[in-house]
């Protein structure tokens, strides 16, 4: 039972749980597994560098991305998806991170992913890390298959605002109390309602907005790809107990 007016800890996923952009990760393992032709590469680096020129706006390249599954077996995606998040996501989580959700959890705040990625990375995500929300970023998906849509508003930028007002009114919690750790500057109108901004591994715009507003910046830095056996059992030892 989630407590009322109790604060929400929103967590980013990419470059704030997890070092690499999970969208980066995937297009590895797919180009290491032969799923993406030359053809494909070119269109991917093409939209890339349309991005990258700010000639494509980033709700653009998620639903051309979207576009890319229309037809596809829903299935076939969270299969996928579980698959590469055990074999390589996971690794890239950082340390510090689980330890922070882990505080949050003790001190009885309500733990929630907050992201523009998708559910079938968020989703795996979450229950690895023994989080009960995810507010994500959602494909349209109609009798098991992708239809080629994303479900609107999108998990992103001020659609990432309006997901953290509505979870709270749900669930009764208070946005001015809560806190949100991200690393992107396109965060920042969820940044700048909430009581408690936590810039991590900020990029040079939301590291000077920090800076000048006087909001706790810090870096993560370790990864349970680089920590021996034991400690990350330490680490997600707890998760059965929160």
């Amino acid at each position: 039972m989630i407590p009322n007016h109790a604060p929400a800890a929103f967590f980013d996923l990419d470059k704030t749980l997890l070092a690499k952009s999970s969208g980066e990760l995937y297009i590895r393992v797919l180009r290491e597994q032969g799923r993406l032709s030359n053809w494909d590469m070119a269109k991917i680096l093409a939209t890339s560098a349309l991005y990258g020129l700010n000639l494509l706006k980033p709700e653009g390249l998620m639903e051309k991305a979207a576009a890319w599954y229309e037809g596809e077996p829903e299935q076939d995606m969270i299969d996928f998806c579980e698959d590469w998040f055990d074999r390589t996501v996971r690794n890239y989580l950082y340390t510090e991170a689980v330890r922070r959700v882990r505080e949050h959890q003790e001190q009885g705040h309500v733990v929630a992913l907050l992201t523009a990625a998708t559910f079938y990375v968020a989703e795996p995500t979450r229950r690895y890390l023994g989080i009960h929300h995810a507010l994500c970023t959602r494909m349209e998906v109609e009798n098991g298959r992708f239809t080629g849509r994303l479900l609107k508003p999108l998990c992103h930028g001020k659609g990432k605002l309006y997901w953290a007002i509505e979870f709270c009114r749900e669930h009764g919690l208070e946005l001015d109390t809560s806190y949100f750790y991200t690393d992107s500057i396109r965060d920042l109108p969820a940044l700048e309602v909430v009581g408690n901004p936590r810039p991590v591994n900020a990029d040079r715009s939301l590291l000077r907005v920090a800076r000048r507003r006087g909001w706790p910046a810090e870096r993560f830095r370790t990864t349970l790809g680089r920590v021996n056996a034991n400690q990350r059992f330490s680490l997600l030892r707890r998760k059965s107990q929160t």
